[in-house]
């Protein structure tokens, strides 16, 4: 992929969004550069993926292996809080997953059902893509305004996790190359 529009800092995100109504359809591939193993073992645990999304926070595994989370997002001036119950599922030696979600906004008034997956593979050039497809279902008071939004704040949201990834995994393959590897 060439360095144009959306490129920066060794990452390229490409974003294709579709907003129907109270629906919001994600297609994301985002280019890493470093190797696919690297780029997995970060997105396989859900701790350091969060560490890499602003506004996040993830509490601690379920007796189910769930978790309750929650995401801050930014709507102009209007910041609301979303809180949900995640599932995900790994498939380690493929280098795929899926997130599902289920939740509502700090008010009680929106609520939503997100359904994600995610492939790490190799990139043509050098490093890792990540190829993220997803469907988000919303309903309630807020709906009209997060879907009216969705485009900016989700381009946004991936640029910065995207920056906040190759980082990470870039500090990561540095602390591997002088054998100070620390877990996620």
């Amino acid at each position: 992929m060439g360095r144009g529009a959306g490129y920066t800092q060794g990452f390229t995100p490409v974003l294709s969004i579709y907003v129907f109504p109270d629906m919001i359809e994600i297609s994301e591939r985002i280019e890493v550069p470093a190797p696919p193993p690297a780029v997995w073992d970060l997105l396989s645990h859900p701790t350091a993926v969060v560490e890499c999304v602003p506004g996040a926070t993830i509490g601690e595994p379920q007796d189910d292996g769930s978790f309750d989370g929650t995401l801050l997002v930014k709507f102009g001036p209007a910041k609301v809080t979303f809180r949900a119950h995640i599932h995900l599922e790994l498939d380690n030696a493929a280098m795929k997953g899926r997130v599902t979600a289920r939740g509502k906004d700090n008010q009680g008034g929106t609520r939503f059902t997100a359904a994600t997956s995610f492939a790490v593979t190799e990139a043509q050039q050098s490093g890792s893509t990540i190829l993220i497809n997803g469907e988000t279902e919303l309903s309630g008071k807020l709906a009209g305004i997060v879907e009216s939004g969705a485009k900016i704040v989700i381009k946004k949201m991936t640029a910065d996790f995207a920056e906040r990834l190759a980082a990470r995994v870039a500090g990561a393959s540095c602390a591997a190359e002088s054998g100070n590897v620390q877990g996620a």
